[in-house]
């Protein structure tokens, strides 16, 4: 039921990370875009930034992309990272696309608002901010002593 929503949270966090690091493509950061947040899905899991990266190294295994696997997994586990990620650009874009996305635009990094509006008006958001914090907040009220396991510091 979810699929449109993640999907096109997906595409616009892969759009405002390579527009952050000045690129006009990255299969890696695509990469991540689709399995960030995916384990969510499939393990029914709100802990979901080791399944996830498992998820994505998986599919680095069976593919022919030709990528550090480490580097992937770094991304995703730490895309909650409330601090800056420092020494590693991808990462540290990553991070802020998310974010950018999550607040959907209210938090910029310099994005110019017009790309977000492009982008939304591309990959509509179909609900996905206030299904994900549907999800997170009905996990944080079952699990009071692990509320976000999902956020790094």
């Amino acid at each position: 039921d979810d699929y449109q929503a993640y999907h096109h949270h997906a595409q616009r966090v892969y759009q405002y990370a390579i527009t952050l690091l000045l690129q006009r493509e990255s299969k890696k950061l695509a990469i991540c875009a689709a399995f960030h947040d995916l384990d969510i899905w499939t393990n029914g899991s709100m802990d979901y930034l080791p399944g996830s990266s498992t998820l994505a190294l998986s599919y680095q295994q069976k593919s022919d992309i030709d990528l550090v696997p480490e580097e992937v997994s770094f991304i995703i586990k730490n895309h909650h990272k409330l601090r800056k990620i420092k020494g590693n650009i991808e990462a540290e874009a990553f991070r802020k696309a998310d974010l950018i996305d999550l607040t959907a635009g209210r938090i910029r990094f310099n994005i110019p608002l017009s790309l977000i509006q492009e982008s939304e008006k591309q990959f509509p958001r179909s609900g996905f901010t206030n299904m994900i914090l549907g999800k997170t907040m009905k996990h944080a009220i079952k699990n009071p002593l692990n509320p976000f396991p999902m956020v790094r510091w």
